[in-house]
Formats: structure tokens, sequence, C-alpha cells
């Protein structure tokens, strides 16, 4: 069985497609056009994310940059790994995954993931969903776009939990806990989120 380290090493990201990136001395600007956000990119990332291609893997893109930068690799490799976890976590990066759309038979150690085909536009008091597929339109509220935004990269439900109630001041676990859940199931079924298939 492969460690979780191993397993990262092996990911596949790309840029968001509904991300633009632009240099600026050495540094770059990500504008995040669904959530019209900016994220700022220092030289490192920066050359991280101009050998995204979907076919690479976190070890392939660290193995030309420390031949590049005449670094050693078990080094390069910890920080490429660092640095893509952290774009994902921001909506920068995408994780190359197959997503299932199946209701999971174990819900609690599923790990979600928002589709990366949806539609997403920040509002003042929520979001909105859209789903090119099925031409269905979801209205979020500002806790299901706390969840949304989260599941940018792949999220067990009691993670997604656990954020709520870092975030929500004065939240009830056990009714975030149940809430929670049925957001989930109702995203899966209208084809919202998916389930990373994990490789056998």
């Amino acid at each position: 069985m492969n460690s979780p380290r191993r397993a990262e090493e092996n990911l596949r990201f790309q840029l968001r497609p509904e991300a633009a990136c632009e240099d600026f001395d050495g540094r770059a600007l990500v504008l995040l056009c669904d959530s019209l956000q900016l994220r700022e990119l220092n030289a490192a990332a920066r050359k991280i994310v101009a050998r995204l291609d979907g076919r690479r893997t976190v070890k392939d893109i660290a193995g030309a940059l420390a031949a590049e930068e005449g670094t050693p690799e078990p080094e390069t490799l910890v920080s490429v790994r660092d640095a893509l976890l952290q774009m994902e976590a921001q909506g920068v990066v995408r994780r190359m995954v197959k997503l299932v759309a199946e209701r999971p038979e174990n819900m609690s150690a599923a790990k979600y993931l928002v589709d990366p085909d949806i539609s997403f536009r920040q509002e003042d008091d929520g979001g909105l969903l859209y789903n090119v597929e099925t031409d269905s339109l979801e209205v979020l509220n500002p806790v299901a776009v706390a969840i949304w935004s989260f599941l940018a990269a792949p999220r067990t439900q009691a993670e997604v939990v656990d954020h709520l109630c870092a975030v929500c001041a004065g939240a009830v676990r056990e009714q975030v806990a149940q809430d929670t859940g049925e957001f989930l199931e109702s995203m899966l079924k209208k084809g919202f989120i998916g389930v990373v298939e994990e490789p056998a």
C-alpha cells in the first residue's frame, strides 16, 4: 500500500480553467474569474505553475526544477508538493482526479471535491452554481459558499465539519455534522460535486 506522501508525489495538477495568470517582475497575479479574487504567486510558485499541464506529476516537476536550480531533489519535492497543495486550497490549481457521481457506501471516509466543470459566481450574500450539462442552477447561502470553497481540495465530511466549526462562531457540532451530510448528499445527487475515486 502506498504511503500518503508517496501518493502525493504522483498527483497531477493544472491551473484552473477559470484562472488567468499575469507575470510581474518575478512574481505573478492570478485572477480567479469565477469569484473575482486575486492571488499573488511568488517566483517559486510561478515556476511550478508554468510547468503544470495535467500530465506531469509532482515528482516530475520537482525533478525538473531540482535539475534546473541545482537543488537537492528530496527538498525540492517537498517544496513543490506543499506549494501545489496550498495553491489547490486557494483555488488556483486543481487536482487531476476521476470523480464518481454515485453516493459512496461509506460517506464518512469519502473525499468530496467540487466538479471542475461547474461555474461558480460569488455574490454579496452567497453564491450561484451553474451546471451546464444539466442546465441547472443552485443558489448558495454564505455557509454553503464556505463549504464549496473548502472543497477546492478533496475533503472528507469530517474535515468539512471541522472547518465549519472553526469558521462559524457558536456552531453546534452535531447540527453542523447533520447539515453538512445533507448538503454533501444533495450536491452529489445534483452533480455539483463528486467523490474522488481513489487509485486501486
